[in-house]
Formats: structure tokens, sequence, C-alpha cells
């Protein structure tokens, strides 16, 4: 049987841009918005401590990252939700480490490095004060809306997404006679950086909320009610390459989860027009 050389060739090429499409399709669906804590374990003189035993506890939920440090003394806890987390160092000779209130936040890398001290694993030390923590795997900037601000700072008609402006570089565009809270057409009108309003991405828990008005506007697909946001973060620059539909800047939110305690919220809200503002024009 005759084949065609060239055409064989052809058809393998396109078989192989179709394969690299689907790949990258699946790959860009969700970007990856859960934290990382890692760092070293060390002896009194920065040498490092192999086969440690690390426990990173997540205090709210329970769950818990069971690690060993490698021969770098090196450990690292990937996929950790934000949070208030509990790092647990162990290993002979040397006495055990507890480090308290470790803060993830929204797709943050935390460097928490733990020197030991000589002596028992009976004996233990615990670290409760909040040291400030290093991120060092991204030169992104922006701002992350913690639950205090969601939920203390005043919010018209409870539409998170008016905090985003609390952002360095982030200006709105749109029209402050647009009073229709949850319209997804104007509540994302921000410009970021220079670019225009309505040209920045938004994602939920790593997948994208985004829609298209028309070619030249990006719009939200959904609104969530402040009180179910776990926090959200802004990012104006530099971020990096699991974004980049847009044009603008990155605003990922992150929805709250369960934890071991039976919680709940009330509220009541309202906007009472004798107190508000006319609107002469």
């Amino acid at each position: 049987m005759f084949f065609d050389t060239k055409k064989v060739l052809r058809l393998l090429g396109l078989f192989g841009c179709l394969l690299t499409l689907l790949l990258s399709f699946e790959t860009s669906i969700a970007q990856e918005t859960r934290g990382t804590i890692k760092g070293t374990v060390s002896d009194p003189n920065g040498a490092a401590i192999a086969g440690a035993a690390v426990k990173v506890t997540d205090t709210a939920r329970g769950t818990v990252s069971s690690l060993t440090t490698n021969s770098d003394g090196f450990y690292q806890a990937n996929y950790l939700l934000s949070g208030t987390y509990q790092v647990i160092v162990e290993t002979n000779g040397f006495k055990r480490v507890v480090r308290e209130n470790i803060i993830v936040e929204l797709g943050s890398n935390i460097e928490v490095n733990i020197p030991l001290e000589v002596g028992g694993t009976q004996e233990t030390v615990t670290v409760t004060d909040e040291i400030p923590q290093l991120n060092t795997e991204t030169a992104s900037v922006g701002l992350v809306i913690d639950q205090q601000r969601l939920e203390q700072l005043p919010l018209p008609h409870g539409n998170p997404y008016g905090l985003i402006g609390l952002s360095s570089g982030v200006t709105y565009t749109g029209s402050a006679r647009l009073d229709r809270p949850f319209e997804p057409t104007h509540i994302v009108g921000f410009a970021m950086d220079g670019t225009r309003g309505n040209r920045s991405d938004l994602t939920i828990d790593g997948a994208p909320s985004t829609a298209t008005a028309d070619p030249n506007q990006v719009i939200a697909s959904y609104v969530p009610p402040s009180d179910i946001i776990q926090e959200f973060k802004v990012q104006t620059a530099t971020f990096d390459a699991q974004f980049g539909n847009t044009e603008g800047g990155v605003t990922s939110i992150s929805i709250k989860s369960g934890t071991n305690n039976l919680h709940g919220s009330a509220y009541y809200f309202a906007e009472p027009g004798n107190l508000a503002a006319n609107d002469f024009f």
C-alpha cells in the first residue's frame, strides 16, 4: 500500500496541535489559589536537620499535613486553604517546637524557618507571637481583602466588589449613578495600573467568573454575597503565567469552607432613603 509521506506528516502535525490545544485548555480551566507553607529546619549552628517530623495543622478545620524534612532540612506543605495554621517539628536529640498563628492568605507562599534547640523531645518550645511571614515566591503587587475588612467596612448593597478599589493602582471608571448592585456590566469596572475599566480577570476558587459584554469589556458573571467570602486578593502587577486572560489585573476570590465548630451568621441590611444624599443630576 502506498502512503503519501507529506500528507501523513501534515496529519500528525495537525493531531499534535489539537492535542496541545486540548491540554492547554484543560490546564487553563482554573488557577491555583491555595497557599503553601515551607521552610528549613536547622540546629543551633544553622546546619540542616534531615528526617525531622513536621506537622502542619489547620487549626479551624483540624486537617493535618505530615511531612519529613529532606537532606537539606527542607519541608513544604502545599494546597493549603486560607486560614490560621500551626507547625510542629520533632526529632531525636532536640526540643519539640510549636509555631502558632501562621496566617496563610489566598495564593500565598509562606516561608517559616524553624531552628531547634538541643534537648529531649519531651520538652517543648512554643512560639505564639504572630511574626510576619515572608512571601518569597512571587513579586505580585496588590492587596488581600480579609475577613475583618469584609465584615467591618461599609459595603453599598452588600456588594463585595466595591472593596476592589482599596488596592493601590486601582480606580473605578464606571458611572457613580449606576445604582444597580448586582448587575454585572459595571460592578467590576475598575481600571488597574493604567488599563481601561472592565478589562481585568476575576476568579472564584480558581475558576474564571467573567463574561464578555462586548469585544472590549470583561464583566462579572456572578456576584457572591460578602457573607460567604473567606477573603479575596487583588493583584495589579507581575502576577505569574497561570493568569493572563485579560490585559488588566486579577481579582481572586476564596469562598468559605467548613470548620470543626458549629458556626453561622445573621445580619440585617438597610439603606434608609431619608439619610441618603440627593442625586440632582
